[in-house]
């Protein structure tokens, strides 16, 4: 059984008062640099909330209602998915239309989703539907009484047939689950090049001794074992939080992101630290410690799977599957050129997926509400979802769905992780997980035997951030 831990984000404050929103019925074009795209935009909305603020500005397109169907009530649906993820979303609710003859309005909420959404419910015009990125706002809005319980929704036979209990955790409040998790990827991915491994005469590591064997047999050969684009600081954070709960276990991790009672003092932490220092050892990393620091993310791909690769390891989220197959090498075999394996084990009595998802709640209990709700549970969206390369924890899924390999390895790895975590430094004050952490592990990177300064700096900023 899989034990996701719920992290909690704390709402920032009473929402302002406001008027009910701005509804306006317009044409929306479509702006970009290259040839232009005709589309036809089928009763597209732009919502204007109303805030102490600027605007924000929301987007949403309603699915054409079938000739001679009866009249219902459309569903309104919101996420923080624009691009390619709204396209994926798009086939999932285009199949419910088809099936039920109900349509849905999508509205993309880009930035400050939580915000908007407590302008909304204090205004009596919240969507129907939300997908919400942060479990803790989903627990806020359920502690205030503004959730639909799920049971009322969903059938609990039918809502357990298709998640484990921890994708329901996430979004449970004294018992009562009010969501779970429809999409969700995995930070636990680290990347090679499998004819390089074989060359090597090494197999998958499954523990970080393992790892750097392998790295020190890279470097006998005369290469460079990892890539890194250390120059943004949120990728060093993702190390450090495999290397957390593989040394200190869910509960002691949300302990330290969320509330604080654990230090970063603490000596799990320290040990983290101190692997992750390892990272950039000495001709472990291209360029050096400086060649790190000095390349982003996007260009740090092109280093392991570029037509002309550097380095032979890569570590990041699931999302570098795509990344290295579209735009970093369009030559790249799936599965051949490139493959994962799940971020090697530290203590063996840990371990687990860091990750990222949305959970799906309810804001209304109509008829139709019900009905989408229910189809959102199902194998048949789960399915469509798939065919997309998108991923939904739902166990009912046929793998085979997923046109791409990694795609099917990554929601193998989710679906058999028995622990699986948010983001740490997403989910922890602001202050404490942004700027200030990706700094403190820039130091490190340059500094990798300052593991006690750098956690009692952490300590130090923590104690005034909670």
């Amino acid at each position: 059984m899989i034990a996701v831990l719920a992290i909690v984000a704390v709402a920032c404050g009473a929402p302002p008062t406001a008027a009910p929103p701005v509804i306006q019925t317009v044409v929306v074009p479509v702006v970009q640099t290259g040839a232009p795209v005709v589309q036809t935009v089928v009763a597209a909305q732009t919502v204007v909330v109303q805030q102490t603020t600027a605007p924000q500005v929301v987007t949403a397109t309603a699915a054409p209602k079938p000739t001679g169907e009866p009249d219902t009530t459309a569903v309104t649906v919101a996420a923080t998915w624009g691009g390619g993820e709204r396209d994926a979303f798009q086939k999932v609710l285009d199949a419910f239309t088809a099936k039920t003859k109900i349509p849905v309005i999508y509205e993309s909420i880009r930035t400050n989703m939580g915000g908007i959404l407590r302008t909304r419910v204090a205004a009596g015009s919240p969507p129907d539907v939300v997908m919400s990125p942060r479990p803790g706002e989903v627990l806020d809005f359920a502690r205030a009484g503004n959730l639909i319980p799920l049971e009322k929704l969903v059938p609990k036979a039918e809502v357990e047939k298709a998640f484990n209990k921890g994708y329901l955790d996430l979004a449970t409040l004294d018992g009562v689950p009010y969501g779970f998790v429809f999409k969700a990827n995995s930070k636990s991915t680290f990347w090679y090049r499998p004819a390089s491994l074989k060359a090597l005469g090494a197999t998958e590591p499954k523990t970080l001794d393992e790892l750097f064997v392998i790295a020190d047999k890279y470097k006998a050969a005369g290469k460079t074992p990892f890539a890194t684009g250390a120059k943004d600081g949120w990728v060093l954070t993702d190390y450090l939080e495999n290397l957390l709960i593989r040394n200190m276990g869910p509960e002691a991790y949300n302990d330290l992101f969320v509330t604080h009672k654990v230090k970063w003092t603490d000596p799990a932490v320290k040990k983290s630290l101190t692997e992750f220092a390892k990272f950039f050892a000495p001709d472990y990393q291209v360029g050096g410690t400086q060649g790190a620091l000095g390349t982003g993310f996007a260009d740090s791909i092109g280093l392991v799977f570029g037509p002309s690769p550097k380095a032979e390891m890569f570590y990041e989220g699931g999302f570098v599957g795509v990344i290295a197959t579209t735009d970093t090498n369009k030559n790249l075999k799936p599965g051949e050129d490139i493959n994962f394996f799940e971020f090697p084990a530290s203590d063996p009595a840990f371990g687990g997926v860091v990750g990222g998802g949305d959970v799906a709640i309810a804001f209304r209990d109509t008829p139709e509400v019900q009905a989408f709700m229910q189809f959102l549970v199902s194998k048949e969206a789960a399915d469509v979802f798939a065919t997309t390369n998108t991923i939904s924890p739902n166990k009912q899924i046929d793998a085979t769905k997923f046109p791409s390999v990694l795609a099917r390895n990554e929601y193998q790895q989710i679906a058999d992780a028995k622990v699986f975590v948010f983001d740490g430094s997403d989910l922890a004050p602001s202050a404490l997980g942004g700027d200030f952490l990706f700094t403190q592990l820039q130091k490190l990177v340059e500094n990798p035997a300052d593991v006690d300064k750098i956690a009692e700096e952490l300590e130090k900023f923590a104690a005034t951030a909670y």
